[in-house]
Order: C-alpha cells, then sequence, then structure tokens
C-alpha cells in the first residue's frame, strides 16, 4: 500500500469516531477506571503498533458511543483487552463495533 493509499484507510477509519473527545494519534490516553493490568496491556499493544510503524487511537469513541481500548488506524481493526467483561459484552461489541475486534485476554 503506497503514501496515498494508506492515508485514506487511515482517514477512512477516522470518519467512524467521534473528533469531539481530544484524540490525538499515537498517544495513549488512560482510563482510570480501569485496572494497572488493562493499562500496562493497552501500553505494550501500543508499543508494538508504534514499533511496527502503524498508527493508532487509545479511548476512542465511535458514532454510536461504544469507546475501543486501541484502533489501529492502519488494518482498521480494534484491539480490546479482556479482563472481566462478560460474553455478553464482548458479543454486543462485536455487533456493534463497525471495525473487526481482536481481543487480548489478560
Amino acid at each position: 500500500m503506497n503514501k496515498v493509499e494508506l492515508q485514506k484507510k487511515r482517514n477512512d477509519v477516522r470518519r467512524l469516531l467521534r473528533h469531539s473527545s481530544g484524540i490525538h494519534v499515537n498517544c495513549i490516553r488512560l482510563n482510570i477506571g480501569n485496572t494497572l493490568e488493562h493499562e500496562r496491556a493497552k501500553f505494550e499493544k501500543c508499543w508494538e503498533l508504534k514499533n511496527a510503524g502503524e498508527e493508532f487511537l487509545t479511548e476512542a469513541v465511535f458514532e454510536n458511543g461504544l469507546r475501543a481500548d486501541v484502533v489501529n488506524l492502519d488494518r482498521g481493526m480494534v484491539y480490546e483487552i479482556i479482563a472481566s467483561e462478560g460474553e455478553d459484552s464482548l458479543k454486543n461489541k462485536a455487533y456493534s463495533y463497525p471495525l473487526p475486534i481482536i481481543k487480548i485476554y489478560l
């Protein structure tokens, strides 16, 4: 994928998100409602993405109001850190998110 196609892909993914929440690319936003282990796993995934040269957003809110742990702008996927969420919550996210989900279990 060339640079123009990559930027178009990133822009297409960003159009799925609310922009009023002050989202910054490649910055890790902490959610104080999460456990330290959850935030550490989010940090490690972001570190991996940055080292791979991929752009990401954290704590991004989709237009439908759902919040994602990490959104990979280059691949158009969501990484969800799973610790204590029930199966119903995961099914709801998989159905309601406009992007595919990859689950990261603690």
